[in-house]
């Protein structure tokens, strides 16, 4: 949950929350973080449902990790993703990025949809 509903559940100002998450070690909220491995897991289980067999246990080792690092991240709040789940990610958002580009492109012009981009993000699943 974000920070600002935190502190209403709480009942304590935004300031004194922040500064008892710093006395804790807690230098960041980390609901961002948790949110984006969230949204991570179903982009890659997306990625599982389109490709059928093709790299399957791939993505079930790559969700495994995500919950994993969810998991930690829920233990130590300041921790920091790992670069591969960063590259992931980021080889999501740009798989996800070219499937609207072309979607809105194949619309204009009518053709059969692509499925090149979700092969190019199963080889970038190596966490």
């Amino acid at each position: 949950m974000p920070i600002t509903q935190a502190a209403k559940v709480l009942k304590v100002g935004l300031t004194v929350l922040k500064k008892k998450c710093r006395e804790f070690g807690i230098p960041r909220w980390p609901h961002r973080k948790m949110k984006s491995l969230q949204s991570l897991v179903q982009n890659v289980q997306e990625l599982g449902k389109e490709d059928g067999e093709m790299g399957e246990e791939k993505i079930r080792n790559a969700i495994k990790i995500l919950e994993e690092q969810r998991n930690l991240m829920e233990k130590m709040p300041g921790m920091q993703l790992a670069e591969k789940t960063k590259k992931l990610r980021q080889a999501c958002f740009k798989a996800n990025y070219k499937r609207r580009r072309h979607l809105n492109s194949s619309a204009l012009s009518s053709s059969s949809s692509n499925p090149i981009f979700s092969i190019k993000l199963a080889r970038n699943i190596n966490l």
